[in-house]
């Protein structure tokens, strides 16, 4: 009973923490995951650990998962870990005397299935920020045969494939989309079992690695992986929320497969690629966060008014970002000195998150009170401010970014006008590109 208190307490405060992480989290596919009975989700794997905190807070039914056994190393990460149910899976890597040890780990696994409950592991092994699945291992399909034996061949074991695509794996207040492909049944290859049990597995894997493709971007020529990443940073979020003229929101996994396949289309040689390059260059180069349509789409009046609500709210802006700059600058010198792996950076921002924000939020309440000389008035009032300055900081951030883009965009059509009018002229193709592949794919 305590164990479950513990867990789901966990479970939420982590729930929390992640929804104010990511800008937005879009989930789609829920109708796929089987409501009782044994499950394996099998998921792509970019962004270390955030990968499982994701499913486990948001996945509808409690998991067990596998993770890579060198975060087992101490005492306490072994306890706390195994209190999630979290197991380890060793690899060569982590020394060959240790690979025994996976042999007990995997009976758990079986006994996970058999009893009929949610076994999470990730198939490809080991994670990469890249958008391409990865050759998956033997692993898991050893694992789903295994729960199969010792009078089990009827286990209906349903294998989920589970997309998880990042518009930026390494930062803040990016974007996440969740896509569960249709369940696959082991029992499917019940017959192949008998027969060759390695064919079997293959052929299984075969199927996982083919349908798992299809929830994620799934990119293998380098420019095109590159496109995609500009169309994502600087286009289409912004494209999706001005197509107002189409029938069903542009944005999720079918938007984002038809701009895959259309840019993997896209010859190598192509202009295409040069000329989006060098936007995105230029873009970074003058700090312009918005598109130029998205910008000019919006009159000057909107501008005005804009920029005096963001005016008004300045202060409380800035006092919430007093407050919560020592934990952002600790975190950001730890990644900076210590942490080389960039798969990792989200993960530490997170925990940093969750330590360091109401570690900081009270001393800073007990100092700001000691200083005023009205300790328990000062105190209670910053530790109520200290979690409304983090919704002020996600609300806020972003108007402030496109308003000074707005400003920036201004000078340089009064400074640069012909840098101003190559950039739009680069993105209008850009936006043409885009709306002839979507009208080609309505008309068809």
């Amino acid at each position: 009973m305590i164990h479950k208190i513990y867990y789901h307490s966990l479970r939420f405060v982590v729930r929390l923490a992640i929804k104010l992480f990511y800008r937005r989290i879009e989930i789609q596919g829920i109708e796929n995951i089987p409501e009782e009975g044994p499950v394996l989700l099998a998921p792509n794997h970019q962004n270390a650990f955030i990968d499982a905190l994701l499913p486990a807070t948001l996945f509808p039914r409690t998991i067990h998962f596998l993770v890579r056994a060198d975060v087992f190393k101490s005492n306490l990460a072994r306890k706390f870990f195994n209190s999630i149910q979290m197991m380890p899976v060793y690899r060569q890597r982590d020394g060959v005397q240790n690979l025994a040890k996976n042999e007990e780990t995997f009976q758990q696994c079986h006994e996970i299935l058999r009893r009929g409950e949610v076994l999470l592991l990730f198939p490809e092994a080991t994670h990469e920020g890249v958008r391409k699945l990865r050759p998956l291992s033997k692993g898991f399909t050893r694992i789903l045969f295994g729960a199969l034996e010792d009078g089990h061949e009827d286990l209906d074991i349903k294998v989920v494939p589970m997309g998880l695509n990042y518009s930026n794996y390494s930062d803040s207040q990016s974007r996440v989309l969740m896509s569960y492909g249709k369940p696959i049944s082991v029992q499917d290859y019940k017959a192949q079992i008998a027969e060759n049990a390695a064919r079997a597995m293959n052929a299984l894997r075969e199927r996982v690695f083919a349908e798992l493709a299809e929830e994620i971007i799934h990119i293998e020529d380098e420019n095109a992986m590159k496109a995609f990443n500009v169309e994502l940073e600087r286009i289409l979020p912004f494209y999706a929320d001005s197509s107002g003229g189409y029938s069903s929101r542009k944005s999720g996994n079918p938007f984002y497969k038809s701009r895959e396949a259309a840019l993997q289309q896209t010859a190598a040689d192509s202009s295409y690629f040069r000329r989006i390059f060098i936007y995105d260059a230029e873009m970074g180069k003058r700090k312009l966060q918005a598109p130029f349509f998205y910008i000019n789409k919006r009159d000057l009046g909107y501008w005005v008014i804009q920029n005096i609500v963001l005016l008004v709210f300045l202060p409380f802006f800035l006092l919430s970002w007093v407050l919560h700059a020592p934990s952002y600058f600790a975190v950001k010198a730890l990644l900076g000195k210590y942490v080389k792996d960039r798969q990792f950076h989200s993960s530490i921002k997170l925990v940093g998150m969750l330590i360091l924000f109401p570690l900081f939020g009270l001393i800073f309440s007990v100092i700001v009170g000691f200083c005023f000389g009205k300790p328990l008035v000062v105190i209670p009032s910053v530790l109520l401010f200290f979690p409304l300055s983090v919704f002020i900081i996600r609300e806020l951030r972003l108007p402030y970014r496109y308003c000074l883009t707005f400003w920036r965009m201004t000078f340089i059509r009064w400074k640069n006008k012909d840098l101003y009018r190559y950039l739009n002229r680069i993105e209008e193709e850009i936006l043409e590109n885009i709306d002839n592949h979507e009208n080609h794919i309505r008309n068809k």
